[in-house]
């Protein structure tokens, strides 16, 4: 009889709920992250490799941030990882990011945060 067994990380306790987005917006984030925000991120991660680096993208009449990091803050080269959250208007003319909910979309998800 074969054993099965379980292991639990430390992001099985922090994951968010997915966030539900349909293959259209999977696909524009998906080439927006690629063409544009994993350039600028590059750009602020060499300067700040500690910090978290947010980039806003409009799909339709939803707002995304997709919040990318290294999976190694002290490893420059290291795996970006990126999660997109949606955005609401937050009443002054600004948004705010809602992290309840989040999409991996680059990344391991079991990367060590």
């Amino acid at each position: 009889m074969k054993t099965k067994v379980w292991t639990v990380t430390a992001m099985d306790y922090y994951k968010e709920p997915e966030l539900i987005l349909s293959d259209y917006e999977k696909g524009y984030l998906d080439a927006v992250y690629e063409l544009q925000a994993q350039h600028e991120a590059k750009e602020y991660h060499d300067q700040y490799p500690e910090e978290n680096f947010w980039f806003m993208q409009v799909i339709g009449k939803r707002t995304f941030d997709l919040g990318i990091w290294l999976s190694n803050e002290d490893d420059i080269t290291s795996e970006k990882v990126c999660v997109v959250y949606e955005c609401h208007p937050d009443g002054t003319g600004a948004y705010s990011t809602d992290t309840s909910f989040g999409y991996y979309l680059k990344g391991a998800s079991d990367a060590d945060l």
